[in-house]
């Protein structure tokens, strides 16, 4: 029997770690925590985007296998709404056509980690045997945090439980599961900062040290937070402004293919010398490239 406590983790701070091939699904975020389906149903998206990206990575979900009678409601399990049996209302229906596939895919199919284990009482001691981390649907006790397990022999494991599809690239990015570029497109994917074009043309953040990928993320994460571009552009630390080369020679972008945009920049190291160039769009900036030094920008 083992003890859990919260932490807090910043994935930074592990930069070399093995590179991660499983995670655990974490039953015990679903006890009939959800007032009613409709708040239940608002989390599936989150939780279908993080399940398409292990796809996409080749990363295994081990499963317990009654995760099937984990209860969403109090009185609605995983199954009941897979078989759309229960006190389901017709404004949910279509809901429930939507997801049944990938609450098929969770209940159903294998890899479950206690067929092969009896070790472990839940997914998160058998995460903490494997050394690896748990993603876990929304609960108050599991979004997004470190949770320490004390093993029986006196030593911690901790723990990461993902919710939301930036923690979970934290974490994979923490073991090396993902490259940086697919790292830094999946983290800011829904937001201000629209990077499905960085790097389209150039390669320059395959190249970052993992001091400067600090700073970025950082100022990326800042620059999201801002209420509105005015706070943006009075930010000092940005120091926000419109790339102007001084002829068409020297214009970096201009044999590009977004040579027809007006292209700005911002500063996102205050160690180091990274700037972020783009265009914005709206409320919308779009990431082109990041720099890594003063090149570009010494044109303009």
């Amino acid at each position: 029997m083992g003890c859990l406590t919260n932490s807090m983790m910043i994935w930074m701070n592990c930069w070399d770690c093995r590179r991660i091939m499983e995670l655990i699904l974490n039953e015990k975020s679903l006890d009939g925590q959800f007032a009613n389906l409709e708040e239940f149903f608002q989390t599936l998206p989150e939780m279908g985007r993080n399940l398409k990206i292990l796809q996409e990575k080749d990363i295994l979900l081990y499963k317990h296998s009654s995760l099937y009678s984990r209860k969403v409601t109090e009185d609605m399990t995983l199954m009941d709404l897979q078989n759309s049996r229960g006190n389901i209302l017709p404004i949910y229906r279509d809901e429930v056509r939507r997801w049944k596939r990938e609450l098929a895919v969770l209940t159903t199919n294998p890899p479950f980690w206690d067929l092969k284990s009896q070790e472990c009482e839940d997914s998160i001691f058998e995460a903490a045997r494997r050394e690896t981390d748990v993603v876990s649907f929304r609960h108050s006790e599991y979004e997004d945090s470190a949770l320490e397990v004390l093993k029986c022999d006196g030593s911690a494991q901790i723990v990461h439980s993902a919710v939301s599809t930036r923690y979970l690239v934290d974490i994979l990015k923490m073991h090396n599961a993902i490259d940086t570029l697919f790292y830094l497109k999946k983290r800011y994917a829904g937001g201000r900062l629209v990077l499905e074009q960085l790097d389209a043309d150039t390669e320059s953040v395959s190249s970052l040290q993992k001091s400067e990928l600090d700073e970025l993320v950082t100022a990326l994460d800042r620059f999201e937070s801002m209420d509105s571009w005015k706070e943006i552009c009075n930010d000092n630390f940005f120091n926000y402004k419109s790339y102007q080369p001084a002829s068409k020679k020297k214009d970096y972008f201009a044999k590009t293919s977004f040579g027809d945009k007006a292209i700005d920049k911002f500063r996102c190291g205050q160690h180091s010398q990274v700037r972020c160039f783009g265009y914005r769009e709206g409320d919308r900036f779009y990431v082109l490239m990041i720099e890594r030094d003063h090149r570009v920008s010494d044109t303009g």
